[in-house]
């Protein structure tokens, strides 16, 4: 790339307008706006990017000349066209007080990122000269080792994008990680691996389509920094969640242009007609806690992006557990994550997100939840938002727990339900009505507030936490690898060893680990509810006992293709997508609209006791229970659970002309023999159905004439 030489006044700048922020292309010049309320002067740096992504040349700077409001803007003339071939960058020195009593930390000294960037350059790199005043930074400049906006050339027309609009009743959502899915994928290129194209190949997606996922849901991709701690520590923030720029993809997940691979994965996936879902973190940002660096938010305007300390304003609120929270209450910060969402549906044809810490968006300055308000009204009311699938994860870090409490539309993590499902198949006493609740959506959460029952997301596992395999491996945590002596991660997993902590080779030990982990991922993909796929669960990854994996960029994270295809691995995924198309046939049978819990009068699901009768007041009460069967209709299927150490006989449903002892029951699935077919056995109204220790049946009612050819089960 040849370096730029000229000297020509490239930012004199006319006034400009305040309309858009960021840099627009209008009329052959670039027009600038920066929000920022207590800024004195805000300078505008343009550098000519040379092939060295470290050593950008400085060609020009110059104060945006006019404030409208709380906005700076100026305008370049024929800046988008000059230099034709030279990519030119920028970013922004704001000047203001630096007054930590007041909240300010203003440092002209700093580069730093425009917030509404919608391209990156450059190579980020932590230096001292990234730490602001009072730390170790000081004056020092940070421009080669920070990330800089690239100019645009051109107005951008947003495309056309085929959304495959999948309807909620239909919806299977697998969470998965760029990197982590494809980075040992051998049926891939070098330089596929680790990134979006990767993702976006057939190989990729037609694996998770016969798993029956209709939506990707993606850990952040965002672009986002690797926080200068583990850096220090050798390691990296493999997950993702600390995001500097909101408008841009990652571009470590792409081999050239991550924008255009972004948009190229995204199509793919339409074209396979698999929904993409993004999990984005607009509750902090990578700047953290008030040792942290000013890159952008911060030295733009600390008090007016940042929920500040009341009681000390030279700290922070953080009701994250990372250092900061963003402030969701301020208008310019709302309109910032509803433009970022909105650019992200209409430029690359996302479907729809997933919040992380969600409540914090949508609580007042009082730090009171507003199920309607601030945020989710904005979100509610934006035109080009209008039909991508809005999903919360409920609860932060600052102890606030709202599940069931965002708006109509949107769908909720139910950990709930993935607290139930562990919980009864590990065996603990008095779990009977937690796992009714688990398997029909939790309406005592959602129901009774107005929600569909679609609104419960239904999972054993996700990213947080262990993955399946390691729920029946460990009863315990094993996170020393993360630098913080074992005390990161959930402390009470739900989780059990079943003997051994770990790996073993003792064949019984196994046996039950593995039909534990087939009954845990059978109630998710039969739950009445949205369900979730951690992606390698569906053939045993393991992270070896760590359940807080957030910087461990390596094999402990990473999806072991070779473990899929060996002769378990390929066991266990026939397994997931057997269930998969089970799933379709029992959602096909409900219907769209089926919402009715055991409880009500006329119920679309009914619960049975061991002794096939409906379940009592008492059998809810009794801690011993642990056999139940869900029945739904219309439709007629039954799925019998056993979650003790010994096999039972529950008899089926009887007594009335609906299950009459004449009716039969044809078998679809077993997890205590998975390779059993569906079809070949059948039991009658009022028989016994032998249940083996830990494991479900799903059966469904026929008429004998369509049956008659199968053998008998008639188990007093």
């Amino acid at each position: 790339m040849a370096v730029l030489t000229a000297t020509a006044p490239l930012l004199a700048f006319e006034p400009g307008v305040p309309d858009h922020l960021g840099a627009t292309v209008q009329d052959g010049g670039v027009n600038f706006a920066l929000w920022s309320a207590h800024a004195t002067r805000v300078e505008l740096v343009l550098f000519a990017e040379t092939d060295d992504p470290r050593a950008p040349v400085e060609v020009a700077r110059a104060l945006l000349p006019e404030r409208t409001g709380d906005v700076w803007h100026g305008f370049a003339p024929r800046l988008a066209t000059a230099l034709a071939g030279q990519v030119l960058s920028y970013g922004y020195r704001v000047h203001g007080p630096f007054n930590l009593a007041e909240g300010h930390r203003f440092d002209a000294s700093k580069l730093l990122l425009d917030p509404y960037a919608k391209a990156l350059t450059g190579r980020f790199g932590w230096t001292d000269g990234h730490f602001s005043r009072g730390h170790k930074g000081g004056e020092l400049v940070n421009v080669s080792d920070m990330l800089r906006a690239v100019v645009p050339r051109a107005s951008v027309t947003p495309p056309v994008h085929a959304h495959p609009r999948t309807p909620w009743s239909k919806t299977l959502v697998g969470e998965t990680h760029v990197r982590g899915f494809t980075i040992k994928h051998p049926q891939l290129g070098p330089g596929e691996r680790g990134t979006f194209a990767g993702l976006a190949s057939d190989v990729a997606l037609d694996w998770l389509k016969a798993l029956g996922v209709t939506a990707i849901e993606l850990m952040p991709v965002h672009t986002f920094i690797h926080d200068h701690r583990l850096v220090e520590l050798g390691l990296r923030n493999y997950w993702g969640y600390n995001t500097l720029n909101y408008f841009t993809p990652h571009q470590a997940y792409a081999g050239g242009d991550a924008c255009a691979e972004m948009q190229s994965f995204v199509a793919a996936a339409h074209d396979k007609g698999i929904e993409v879902l993004l999990d984005v973190v607009y509750n902090h940002t990578a700047e953290g806690s008030h040792l942290g660096p000013t890159l952008s938010f911060r030295g733009i305007d600390n008090a007016g992006y940042y929920r500040l300390n009341p009681h000390d304003r030279s700290r922070y609120a953080d009701i994250t557990g990372c250092g900061s929270t963003l402030n969701a209450t301020s208008g310019p910060v709302r309109r910032l994550v509803v433009d970022s969402l909105a650019h992200w549906v209409e430029q690359y044809g996302v479907d729809g997100f997933r919040f992380d810490l969600a409540p914090q968006l949508a609580k007042d300055e009082a730090g009171h939840f507003h199920h309607d308000g601030l945020i989710l009204a904005d979100i509610a009311a934006d035109r080009r938002l209008a039909g991508a699938k809005m999903i919360s994860e409920s609860w932060d870090a600052g102890g606030g727990f709202h599940l069931g409490e965002f708006p109509q539309a949107w769908s909720e993590w139910d950990g709930s339900a993935r607290d139930a499902i562990r919980s009864f198949w590990r065996g603990d006493a008095g779990k009977a009505g937690a796992i009714a609740e688990a398997l029909t959506a939790s309406p005592h959460l959602f129901r009774g507030k107005g929600k569909p029952r679609r609104a419960s997301i239904t999972y054993v596992a996700c990213h947080d936490d262990f993955p399946l395999a390691d729920l029946t491996r460990y009863a315990t945590r094993h996170n020393h690898a993360n630098g913080e002596n074992n005390r990161d991660g959930h402390a009470h997993p739900l989780s059990a060893n079943y003997g051994v902590e770990g790996h073993t080779e003792d064949p019984a030990i196994v046996a039950v680990r593995e039909q534990q982990a087939r009954n845990m991922l059978a109630t998710v993909y039969l739950g009445l509810g949205t369900p979730m796929l951690l992606a390698g669960d569906e053939f045993g990854r393991t992270q070896h006992g760590n359940n807080n994996a957030y910087a461990q960029d390596n094999e402990t994270s990473w999806h072991d293709w070779q473990l899929a295809w060996g002769p378990q691995g390929q066991a266990r995924t026939r397994f997931a997508r057997r269930l998969a198309g089970l799933r379709a046939e029992l959602m096909a049978a409900i219907g769209e609209d089926w919402a009715e819990p055991f409880e009500c009068a006329n119920p679309s699901v009914t619960w049975w006791s061991l002794w096939g009768e409906p379940m009592t007041p008492g059998d809810w009460a009794d801690p011993q229970t642990r056999t139940l069967a869900m029945l739904t209709g219309p439709g007629d299927w039954l799925v019998a659970m056993n979650a003790h150490t010994a096999p039972v006989r529950l008899r089926m449903p009887h007594g009335s002309d609906r299950f009459a002892d004449s009716a039969r029951w044809t078998g679809l699935l077993d997890t205590a023999d998975p390779v059993r077919p569906a079809g070949t056995w059948r039991v009658a109204g009022g028989d016994g159905l032998m249940l083996a220790p830990r494991s479900l049946q799903v059966l469904r009612l026929d008429q004998p004439p369509d049956r008659s050819h199968l053998p008998e089960s008639r188990e007093p």
